[in-house]
């Protein structure tokens, strides 16, 4: 009996090989990919990767139009560029094979993967498939999941399939009609927008909007400085009944000329209050948390093919990234944390921390409310034998926060004493809180969410008190945050957008289509005209809440509970009434929409004013390349210089001109990266290594390089600011 077994990456490939053969497999090339084969029970096996998709769906034809709405069953599978060997590997080592082992990622692109698989080689109905079901890359589970072969889980796979064909005809459909329309009045390549894409856009601009049309507010915070035998305090006065803060100033100054100096009795109280551990993680609340620990991008973390995150899982260190369960495996006793807290002991550098959870081991683990039907919470599976096994210094660390969280699933609560003195001085009620930690509990093994202590002079209720100052400080009201990407992937989650899986590349499409910019999303002009223009004439398209709705169908169709021919022909229907809406409104929406553009290219554009003239000064393109001119020439000539791969930064030189980043490449095959003015003022930060001199950037025959102006020093040079 022959059997293959097919998985989602090369390297799961390489891992589920060594494990069902007890490291005996052997590496046979087919079409260029590494497969796996081996003996098991007498059955001939092989294991073949896949590549992620290696097929995509698409319309037949090139033409653009639209609308150009299809029955799934009209779309052609086209082979993604670069992975057609994959399929050509599968398909010479499948075809007299006598059963088809899925075992592509849990979830419903994973089994999508597979399914497209076997439709594209004509192996769906014809050949026996089944399911290798596991969360983690571990002996025991890959064996055991290889043992008890499942049904394919087909319900799983059309959930993945339909999400597929709604994403690409309303993602195709959105797209062409937005570009089509604009191209009738202005010069434009692609103009994006999608199922996901649009609301969590709008979502952006309605943000945007909040922040630009916010009044600040000025109010006053009056604090007290309190005298006592056992040390002095500070406490806040309240603000007047019915009002959340004190807007008036004179009623400050009120409070403090009828309060220093005088007498008061202290209120005290005080209340032990249980802190518990945080719930695991699953893939959203690992994405924003670890992301905020480590500073690394939700994309960098937890992207399928190249994450660190990801990397870690097929690895075998961790449980599968893309879950949504926030719950232990159902069946696991307490032997089974025992060996995974056993497992973080052996990992030196958490040797200590390990060692404390297996003396105070609480009885059962924290745990949240969300619930994945495939997969656990993310946990630890494995560990290295020495932290230098780590590619990185950064998968190093996200190791250790993942393996802090499953620490502090299971540790002790923590114990705090929350302090209230209250003082009532001539009717002015003011109030100081403190916190004294009794005991650390889990914030000893993860301590990334403790909170400061807050500490009070002993005062015991009815002491006697002396209101020493009082100092009066004026704040204003602050507009809400920009969304940075740990909170709007957070935001999409609350509205169910996206998966786990695309969310972050939802972000990175708005940033490469020009709709926002910046680490904080600032939706630029045309972001905002689209979502403006969308909203007037097709509203449903940028609506969260409508797409929140077919993605919570699409969690119906895994369960089994809905049809997916039935949900891909009720949101075609959809769509097809909203396209033919925008195409009886083309006309005004390309209009709009090109003015929109055009305010972009220009703002785009500028980057400062003129030193001689006032003048804005553009980026300009000629058949040399960029340059920097004034937007008053003929009557001004003054122009800079824009070397290649240089940018314009959002930080201006001691001169006022911008300053400009860029990269050389040395004889030695170095990157270095510079920073200079755009004008190579005597000021520009851009200095010689020998002398300190200035430093120029130039332009010969083998590329750009850099310069002293006095010593004629060579690519050796330091950045002042």
């Amino acid at each position: 009996m022959k059997v293959l077994i097919i998985t989602e990456k090369p390297r799961v490939a390489e891992r589920i090989a060594k494990i069902l053969s007890n490291g005996k497999a052997e590496k046979i090339n087919v079409e260029k990919v590494n497969v796996y084969r081996f003996t098991s029970n007498s059955k001939e096996c092989f294991v073949a990767p896949a590549s992620g998709h290696i097929v995509e769906l698409d319309f037949p034809g090139k033409d653009w139009f639209y609308p150009i709405i299809m029955e799934p069953e009209d779309l052609v599978y086209r082979k993604i560029r670069g992975k057609g060997k994959y399929l050509q590997a599968i398909r010479r080592v499948g075809r007299d094979a006598d059963l088809i082992v899925v075992a592509t990622d849990l979830d419903t692109e994973g089994s999508a993967i597979a399914l497209e698989i076997l439709r594209v080689l004509g192996w769906e109905g014809k050949k026996e498939v089944k399911r290798m079901e596991f969360s983690a890359l571990t002996p025991k589970e890959i064996k055991e999941a290889f043992q008890e072969l499942k049904p394919f889980d087909r319900p799983r796979a059309l959930a993945g399939f339909s999400r597929q064909v709604v994403d690409l005809e309303w993602g195709a459909n959105v797209t062409r009609a937005l570009t089509l329309s604009t191209r009738k009045h202005t010069g434009v390549k692609v103009l994006s927008g999608g199922r996901v894409q649009s609301p969590t856009l709008s979502i952006l601009v309605d943000r945007e909007r909040k922040i630009r049309n916010f009044v600040p507010e000025t109010y006053y915070k009056v604090v007290g400085l309190f005298e006592h035998e056992a040390g002095n305090f500070e406490a806040v006065a309240l603000p007047p009944p019915g009002k959340k803060r004190i807007d008036s100033e004179e009623y400050a100054k009120k409070i403090k000329e009828d309060c220093e100096g005088k007498e008061s009795i202290a209120s005290v109280s005080s209340k032990e209050v249980v802190v518990k551990p945080p719930a695991p993680f699953n893939g959203t609340s690992m994405q924003v948390e670890v992301s905020s620990i480590t500073g690394l991008s939700p994309r960098a973390l937890a992207d399928r093919r190249r994450g660190i995150a990801q990397q870690l899982y097929e690895a075998g260190y961790i449980s599968y990234i893309g879950t949504e369960s926030e719950k232990y495996p159902k069946e696991w006793g307490k032997k089974d944390f025992v060996e995974m807290v056993e497992i973080i002991r052996s990992y030196s550098p958490l040797r200590e921390e390990a060692e404390w959870v297996l003396a105070n081991m609480r009885s059962k683990p924290v745990e949240g409310k969300k619930e994945d039907p495939a997969h656990p919470c993310i946990h630890i599976t494995g560990a290295p034998k020495s932290p230098d096994e780590f590619p990185t210094k950064k998968h190093r660390q996200v190791y250790e926060v993942i393996a802090r969280r499953v620490l502090a699933t299971l540790s002790p609560d923590g114990r705090d004493l929350r302090t209230r003195i209250d003082v009532n001085v001539e009717g002015h009620p003011f109030r100081a809180t403190g916190k004294a930690i009794l005991e650390r509990g889990w914030r000893r093994v993860y301590p990334y969410l403790a909170e400061k202590e807050v500490l009070l002079p002993p005062v015991q209720d009815g002491d006697s008190l002396i209101c020493l100052e009082v100092r009066i400080e004026e704040k204003q009201t602050q507009p809400p945050k920009r969304y940075t990407p740990r909170s709007l992937i957070k935001k999409m989650e609350q509205l169910g957008l996206g998966t786990k899986n695309t969310r972050a590349q939802i972000l990175d499409i708005l940033r490469e289509r020009g709709y926002v910019e910046g680490k904080s999303f600032v939706v630029t002009p045309l972001g905002e005209v689209v979502v403006d223009v969308l909203r007037k004439h097709v509203p449903e398209i940028v609506d969260p809440e409508f797409t929140a709705q077919l993605d919570k169908a699409m969690r119906s169709i895994e369960l089994g509970e809905l049809s997916h021919s039935k949900f891909i022909n009720s949101s075609l229907d959809a769509l097809r009434k909203i396209m033919w809406e925008f195409k009886r409104n083309e006309e005004e929406i390309g209009k709009e929409i090109a003015e929109g553009l055009k305010k972009h290219r220009m703002r785009v554009k500028l980057v400062g004013k003129c030193p001689r003239c006032g003048g804005d000064l553009v980026i300009k393109r000629s058949r040399y390349g960029r340059f920097v001119a004034c937007s008053s020439y003929p009557d001004c000539s003054m122009t800079f210089n824009l070397f290649p791969r240089e940018e314009i930064l959002n930080e201006r030189c001691s001169c006022g001109l911008p300053l400009v980043s860029g990269r050389i490449k040395t004889k030695s095959g170095r990157s270095l990266k510079y920073v200079r003015c755009l004008g190579n003022c005597p000021e520009s930060p851009l200095r010689c290594r020998k002398c300190g001199s200035l430093a120029v950037v130039k332009k010969g025959r083998f590329g750009v390089y850099i310069q002293c102006s006095k010593c004629d020093k060579t690519n050796f040079f330091i950045i002042r600011r």
